[in-house]
């Protein structure tokens, strides 16, 4: 038996379904579907009449750094050194004759003379400038550059044919200003040699292949434990150049500095120093011989370097003294155990200016012609590459460019 009354059947009914009822009719459909319709519509508009954002710009990496590692650091930070304030003067005489639209490649490098300062050696020059039309602009000029690059620089004008450049009361350079050149002597040597080694290799693949491809016999210096140091090396061994194990080693700065933890330290134990060797050999047996990656401090600790050097010497390997510390007892271990030894003369890139890279290789040229022969050290840039690219089209073709294993060590 139904317990409901009709009169609540009849109120259940007029609830929803009685409101669907009424939904349903013609007239508020049309009204909804208006709304909408106008909605649309209005979308619509909005859309066609709006600006359409421009597409986002995505920056592609630099020609060869593609496979550059974040983690990997190249050089130690030499700012504070006279021979970096030295090259920063070489790069306001560079922008000067750009300003003044000065032929850069008439300027010549007369002379280099190596000096020192708090034991750190700097490169003294004698630069002749191309023919000045507005002596005064021209100096001018060539101050503001200077005070924005290297504040501590004066530039002296004894009003005649000469001005030079003194860096914290150091004379650093002999600018030579006259109109008609003056035949000035170069230094005389029988074949002057030129070493050219590229550090920092294996993690910028496509500069190795561009620095390969160079008709310059390049000595390469690869990380034992780069992103791609097998692939490196096989590279270079078909290309059947120089290579050598650039090996990390304690900066000054560490830890803000991090030459990685595959390097030495001085707090290693004369165990730990030997088996570091032996991990970081055993991943380039192919190399000829060793220079040091940073090594500040580590390469001025000579109980650690006796080590290091002794077990350099045990795999018949050479040691080149990359100079990142004018205290380095690379010399003395070397003598010490009795291992072949190189030394650094220039740096070719701390200052990644195209034209001062030049400039630099021209200063390698004159150490050669001095000393008889020269060994310098780039990094693979893309202005290093450049730069090589241009000097060995116009070099000076009296000097020998030879792979470090050509040029008679300094010590053995």
């Amino acid at each position: 038996m139904d317990d409901q009354s009709p009169d609540y059947k009849n109120q259940e009914q007029t609830g929803s379904d009685s409101f669907f009822k009424r939904l349903y009719r013609p007239g508020p459909l049309i009204l909804m579907f208006s709304i909408v319709f106008i909605i649309f519509v209005a979308l619509g508009l909005f859309l066609l009449t709006s600006e359409t954002p421009p597409p986002p710009v995505i920056l592609s990496p630099p020609v060869g750094d593609e496979n550059i590692s974040s983690s990997k650091v190249y050089q130690e930070k030499t700012n504070s050194y006279m021979e970096d304030k030295v090259k920063q003067a070489d790069l306001s005489i560079i922008e000067t004759l750009r300003d003044e639209n000065l032929d850069l490649n008439e300027l010549e490098l007369v002379d280099v003379e190596m000096r020192r300062s708090n034991e750190r050696g700097y490169h003294f020059q004698v630069l002749r400038i191309p023919s000045v039309v507005d002596r005064v602009q021209f100096l001018n000029t060539l101050r503001y550059y200077l005070n924005k690059r290297v504040p501590e620089a004066a530039l002296l004008d004894n009003r005649s044919n000469e001005a030079a450049i003194r860096i914290n009361e150091l004379p650093t350079h002999r600018l030579l200003l006259e109109s008609i050149p003056m035949k000035i002597p170069s230094p005389e040597s029988q074949q002057p040699k030129l070493a050219i080694v590229i550090d920092d290799i294996g993690e910028d693949h496509a500069i190795l292949k561009g620095l390969l491809k160079l008709d310059i016999p390049l000595t390469f210096a690869v990380w034992p434990n780069a992103s791609h140091t097998r692939a490196s090396v096989e590279l270079i061994c078909e290309k059947r150049r120089d290579l050598i194990i650039h090996f990390p080693m304690e900066p000054k700065g560490y830890p803000e500095i991090d030459p990685g933890d595959d390097a030495l330290f001085v707090s290693m134990t004369k165990d730990e120093i030997k088996k570091r060797v032996a991990e970081n050999l055993s991943k380039i047996p192919e190399a000829i011989g060793v220079n040091n990656h940073m090594g500040s401090r580590f390469t001025s600790f000579k109980s650690g370097m006796d080590i290091a050097l002794a077990e350099f010497k045990r795999s018949d390997l050479f040691f080149l003294d990359s100079m990142t510390s004018p205290k380095s007892s690379g010399k003395d271990s070397a003598r010490s155990v009795g291992i072949a030894f190189y030394e650094r003369d220039i740096f070719l890139d701390n200052v990644r200016n195209v034209n001062s890279i030049e400039h630099q290789l021209k200063k390698a040229e004159h150490v050669a012609f001095n000393q008889g022969y020269a060994i310098a050290i780039g990094h693979p840039y893309p202005e290093t590459l450049t730069a090589l690219k241009q000097w060995n089209a116009n070099r000076d073709k009296i000097i020998n460019i030879i792979p470090i294993s050509n040029l008679f060590p300094k010590s053995h």
